[in-house]
């Protein structure tokens, strides 16, 4: 199956929709991510629910997504872990639970995630998250709202009172 194929199967962009018509081999859907070339924020959207589910199925064990640069990696993630290299765009949005962890991630890593932990060595920038945890190195921008409990360099992150009082 091509994600293409996939894409034509489901009515709209969700979790749900997309478990439907994907197969439940992980190997299969690997195959599917490795072969895209996603170029629509709906394809990038249904491959990274691909990553979630793969790695929903491999639980406990790890999921190994070889392909790097993907956007929305483990998007709605509710249970198991995802090894990247590099991350694109939105890794972890929305995530539940589960443990993502990458060298290197892009822009709004970890929005409106409300559990789970994501673990990174570099953050082009954090969104804004409800809950759940994100440890990093090193981290460029962290957007205005944070649920999360964010570490950096294994000290606790927390906006200074000029920051909270001028709104950054």
């Amino acid at each position: 199956m091509r994600l293409e194929e996939l894409i034509a199967k489901i009515q709209n962009v969700s979790k749900s929709e997309v478990k439907k018509v994907a197969p439940t081999n992980c190997r299969d859907i690997n195959n599917i991510i490795k072969e895209s070339f996603p170029r629509s924020p709906y394809e990038k959207m249904v491959l990274g629910y691909l990553t979630s589910l793969c790695a929903e199925y491999m639980y406990p064990g790890a999921f190994h997504l070889e392909t790097n640069e993907l956007d929305y990696v483990g998007f709605e993630l509710e249970r198991g872990s995802i090894e990247v290299e590099m991350a694109g765009n939105n890794l972890g949005s929305c995530m539940r639970s589960g443990t993502i962890t990458a060298r290197k991630t892009g822009d709004e890593t970890g929005s409106s995630m409300a559990g789970g932990e994501i673990i990174a060595d570099e953050i082009k920038s954090i969104g804004n998250t409800i809950g759940g945890k994100i440890c990093a190195k090193k981290v460029h921008k962290i957007s205005k709202n944070q649920g999360a409990h964010i570490l950096i360099k294994g000290v606790k992150f927390k906006r200074g009172f000029l920051d909270r009082l001028l709104g950054r």
